[in-house]
This record gives structure tokens, sequence and C-alpha cells, in this order.
């Protein structure tokens, strides 16, 4: 998959690091966050190779031991390595229950310099001043704005580039299947996740249909 860089992100994610906050990338499925979490680690390594970067990514199976959050403390802690900068990246950090109690500890320590990311269903802007007791730094992601879709097929006529735009969207997963119906069963499959999986168990909805259609009238 091609993949371009998103420097409007990168560059307030460079403009917060090394401070004490707890930098927190939310944003809804499928929109770019973990890639740019590891556009971020590969830039940091460029500019500082000494650097002790430990990345805990929850979508690999390898890292499914540390979904429990003594666990996930007590790895971290063994990586930690004096005199050298620390950085933590998780992603997809809602996958460990309690990860705010962990997150917590680290951060009152003062020795990692902390970025996470996750789904806005699970780490919504109002949700994170009850999480974590520590400052934190919010970076909402969002799908490939216009300018992005452009730079990704390198599209120069802006008229063309704006009609594809409105028709074909801002997912770039989509990119990736040339027919139409089969980039429209993804961005249904999309569509469902983040109704069913993640608004209506974030809120314990009881009636989903009646919520499908809501949305069906509001998009439309």
């Amino acid at each position: 998959m091609k993949i371009i860089e998103r420097k409007f992100y990168l560059d307030r994610l460079f403009s917060v690091k090394g401070t004490p906050d707890i930098k927190i990338i939310t944003g809804i499925r499928r929109c770019g966050k973990s890639i740019l979490l590891e556009t971020f680690i590969n830039k940091v390594k460029e500019h500082n190779p000494a650097a002790n970067i430990v990345h805990i990514n929850f979508n690999d199976v390898s890292f499914e031991p540390y979904r429990e959050y003594h666990a996930l403390n007590y790895f971290v802690e063994k990586q930690y390595v004096q005199n050298k900068e620390n950085i933590l990246c998780i992603d997809e950090i809602q996958n460990c229950k309690n990860f705010e109690i962990v997150i917590n500890s680290l951060h009152s320590q003062n020795r990692w310099d902390i970025y996470i990311t996750g789904s806005n269903a699970f780490l919504l802007s109002s949700d994170l001043a009850t999480l974590f007791t520590g400052r934190v730094f919010p970076i909402e992601v969002y799908p490939f704005s216009f300018s992005e879709f452009c730079e990704y097929f390198e599209i120069t006529d802006n008229k063309e580039g704006f009609r594809r735009y409105i028709k074909e969207g801002g997912f770039a997963g989509s990119y990736l299947y040339v027919g139409e119906d089969e980039r429209s069963t993804y961005l249904k499959s999309v569509f469902s996740t983040l109704i069913i999986r993640d608004i209506v168990d974030k809120y314990k909805i009881r009636t989903p249909e009646l919520l499908e259609r809501i949305t069906d009238y509001l998009i439309d």
C-alpha cells in the first residue's frame, strides 16, 4: 500500500515531543493512526538512533500476553534504559483492560515520553480527563483531506480531484480496491464496524436498528 507523509500530524507530534504530556492519537477506525505512529517512530530513529523506543502494538498477537495491565507495566519497566531518551509508544491501547492505571503510573515517574493511540470509541476527548491524572495532549486524526487525496493519487487538476474525492472519500484503505463495488463493500464494512462495534457497544444501545436508521437519514 502506498503511504504518504502526513506532515500536519507529524509536525504536531514533534511540537510536543519531550514534553511531560501524555500524547494521545485518536480518531475513527481506519483513519491511519497506526501508520502515523509508525512514521513518527521512524522519524525519531532518524534524528536520534540511540533513542530507546518501546513500541507495543496490540494488533500484533505477539503482544497478547501484555493485555493484562500488571503484565504490561512489568514489561515496560523492564525496557527502561538509564541515560537514554526513553520513548513509549502503545498502539490500540484500549485492548489492555485498565490501561489507564499503567499509563498514569508510568507518567508519574517522569521517565518516559509517552504516545498512545486508540479508537474514538474508547478515547473521546470528554473521557480523557477522567481516565488520566496527568496532563494530556490529544491529536485527533481524520481520514485523508482533499489535499492528501490529491497527493496520494498525484492529481494536479483540482476540479477532477474534487470530483473523485467526493465520490471515493478519504479512507485510504478503500484505494486498494480497483472496482467500485469492492470499494463500496469496504466502506460499508468500516461504517458497520463504527456503528455496531463502537457506538452500540460503548453506549449499550438497546435498539441498534433505530440507530442505523438515524445514521442513514443523517448521511442522506
